[in-house]
């Protein structure tokens, strides 16, 4: 009878984890901030503070004007803003085993405009993700992530 309790137990423990993971996670993967500005601003102030820190701005995507041209004319301005900064992407990338995460990269902000015109930023959350990867992975993207909050704080309402 013990072993049976155990057992229930054991998988209401897994059950109640696993829906927690799946509930919980998916909303802590991203990360959204509220703009201090407009949408045009927003995305402006976003690459000049990359590109002052060092960080190179290989592409923007303009997501709306995207769609657009598919006759998805009712959307919102949407734009992804790549951002990249050399060091350390070759700190990641020059290990054989890390090149894997090459999909996740570069960088990514986007800047997008809500229906009653309230801009917002949003990014990954790379100070969590960094806990699933190996501790090569692990410094470097922790290093990223601190570096991203500083380029936007002063972009975005805390």
């Amino acid at each position: 009878m013990n072993i049976l309790k155990v057992a229930v137990g054991f998988v209401l423990g897994v059950a109640t984890a696993v829906a927690g993971i799946l509930y919980f996670l998916p909303k802590k993967m991203l990360t959204v901030h509220k703009s201090r500005l407009g949408f045009d601003e927003t995305v402006t102030a976003v690459q000049e503070e990359a590109e002052k820190r060092g960080w190179n701005v290989p592409k923007v995507y303009d997501i709306q004007t995207t769609l657009a041209k598919a006759d998805h004319t009712d959307m919102n301005r949407i734009k992804i803003v790549s951002i990249c900064q050399p060091h350390h992407a070759y700190n990641i990338l020059k290990p054989d085993d890390n090149k894997f995460v090459a999909g996740m990269m570069p960088c990514r902000v986007g800047i997008f405009e809500t229906e009653e015109g309230e801009v917002y930023v949003s990014e990954m959350n790379l100070g969590l993700m960094s806990k699933l990867f190996s501790p090569s992975i692990r410094d470097v993207m922790g290093i990223v992530a601190a570096e991203e909050q500083e380029m936007i704080s002063g972009i975005v309402i805390e």
